[in-house]
């Protein structure tokens, strides 16, 4: 007798309101079944998953991929962040039917399937009993804007035309796009762009419309916190949504009477994660010991936690950039002191504060704005620029290890009507790289606030040697990254009218600018 074919490909399962969804599906030998389901739903396509599926088959769980509504082979029309929830329920119940499940499902998926794996286990927390959640892209909102609400202009702009408004993606037009046209987002006004992309985009403004607090159909903090699931969370430290990760690892179960299992990972990792094929990021090396081998890793987890072994437990996993070590424990971040860095009016960065009160100025012109950097990559190359302002301390006399979310409190002033303060806190190596460690950004307007201000950068583990200094660098633009400011008070995505801002930086003994840092009191990270 012929041996089972392990794969049924293309199969079609009604979504919430009927329509036709496609999936594949891997099984283990029959005489295995029942068996745990890990579900993947996707708009990348399906035959991506081939080899996971297969990865998964051989360790004895059933593996489901589904394309999303209107995307690749599923019938319907694909609207990002909408139909996930009933799609999921519809084909969890299909699941849950079969001969081969044990009733037993696993949410899977990064990015966008982030959030359709957190949708599934909202819409069935009974059978999900686990999450593995990996940079997860929660909501428009969220991802497409900064926490400060300012417009992700380059990575909106990449994602629309590569994914969106089309059943299948366009890989590699984003590419073409900007080799060929470099200054393609200098464009005014930013709600036109979609006429130059390359692409019929007639979603693109509508994400700009609806702003960074539309609502999502993700589970909210509260939902989130309810859930019964244990959750393995994944994230980078590149990742523009390694917040996301970190957010979901505070929260996820934490109502509960018991909370579920968890387990975080941060790796020095940009949004493919510990699946990149290199250990550098930018002009950062993180070596081999930046490597996880994440499949053995996931598989591990979850047949301890589906197994009842460590039930409760909360474990976390995180890479020290630096001294490029993982540090284990139950939580992140680790017991930390504050460590205050105040800016001077003479441009140095200490840790006494200044003497006397003194401005520090600079001008923020949008028709020139200044330029982004990608992540890791150097910017000694913009350290002569005149458009931003930069406190430096001395070289640090021993290692410094700061893990947590830094803080700014900006006192300053601007001339224009409406403007934006981008805060960024660099390390000068020894050898005279200018590296980010940590960002953050601002949208001020007159007579609406008032200073100072406080400005929560990203997060970071890190461990500084001695010889580095630390900077403190502040700027009006941070583009294309964001959406610049065009100091008017008019729309930044409507309007182009540009007027320049003299931006002031106040130093001072009392209320002065400063940074303050996490610095860590536990030992040295677990090799």
């Amino acid at each position: 007798m012929n041996a089972p074919v392990p794969v049924r490909a293309n199969e079609r399962v009604a979504g919430w309101d009927g329509t036709p969804l496609a999936l594949d599906v891997q099984l283990p030998e029959p005489g295995a079944w029942p068996v745990p389901t890990v579900v993947t739903r996707t708009p990348y396509g399906r035959s991506g998953h081939l080899a996971e599926g297969a990865g998964w088959r051989r360790r004895g769980f059933a593996y489901v991929v589904q394309d999303v509504r209107g995307r690749y082979d599923s019938d319907g029309t694909w609207q990002p962040y909408h139909n996930e929830r009933g799609d999921g329920a519809a084909l969890a119940d299909w699941i849950l039917k079969q001969p081969w499940s044990d009733g037993r499902l696993v949410a899977y998926g990064g990015s966008y399937a982030g959030h359709t794996a957190w949708a599934l286990a909202a819409e069935r927390p009974k059978a999900v009993r686990a999450v593995v959640s990996m940079g997860p892209s929660m909501a428009l909102g969220r991802t497409k804007f900064e926490r400060s609400g300012i417009l992700r202009l380059a990575e909106h702009a990449a994602w629309w035309v590569e994914r969106a408004d089309g059943r299948t993606s366009r890989d590699g037009l984003t590419a073409l796009l900007f080799r060929e046209c470099p200054e393609l987002l200098d464009h005014l006004p930013v709600m036109d762009l979609a006429d130059r992309l390359g692409a019929r985009l007639p979603g693109w403004a509508r994400v700009i419309e609806n702003g960074p607090d539309h609502r999502a159909e993700g589970p909210d903090t509260s939902e989130l916190a309810h859930l019964p699931a244990a959750a393995l969370h994944i994230g980078g430290w590149y990742d523009l949504l390694v917040d996301e990760a970190l957010e979901h690892f505070h929260h996820a179960g934490s109502a509960l009477p018991r909370r579920p299992s968890r387990a975080l990972v941060i790796g020095p990792w940009g949004h493919d994660l510990g699946y990149a094929p290199g250990t550098r990021i930018g002009d950062r090396e993180h070596g081999p010991q930046g490597r996880l081998d994440l499949g053995a890793l996931q598989v591990d987890w979850l047949r301890r936690v589906l197994g009842g072994t460590g039930r409760g437990a909360s474990e976390t996993t995180v890479f020290t950039v630096g001294a490029d070590r993982w540090r284990t424990g139950a939580s992140w971040p680790p017991p930390s002191t504050e460590a205050v860095w105040h800016a001077h009016p003479d441009g140095t960065l200490a840790p006494q504060a200044a003497s006397a009160d003194g401005d520090v100025r600079f001008r923020y012109d949008p028709a020139d704005p200044h330029p982004s950097r990608a992540p890791g990559v150097d910017r000694a190359p913009l350290a002569a620029r005149r458009d931003a302002v930069r406190f430096t301390s001395t070289a640090l006399e021993a290692p410094m290890t700061v893990a947590g979310n830094p803080v700014v409190v900006l006192n300053a002033d601007s001339s224009a009507v409406s403007t934006d303060w981008i805060v960024r806190w660099n390390e000068i190596t020894a050898d005279g790289r200018r590296l980010e460690l940590a960002h953050g950004s601002l949208e001020t307007r007159h007579g609406r606030d008032a200073g100072p201000y406080t400005i929560g950068l990203t997060p970071l583990d890190i461990t500084l040697p001695a010889g580095s200094r630390l900077q403190l660098e502040l700027t009006g633009s941070d583009f294309p990254r964001l959406a610049r400011s065009l100091n008017t008070g008019a729309d930044r995505y409507r309007g182009t009218a540009l007027a320049v801002a003299e931006q002031t930086v106040r130093t001072g003994p009392l209320d002065g600018t400063r940074l303050i840092l996490p610095v860590a009191t536990t030992e040295e990270p677990t090799p």
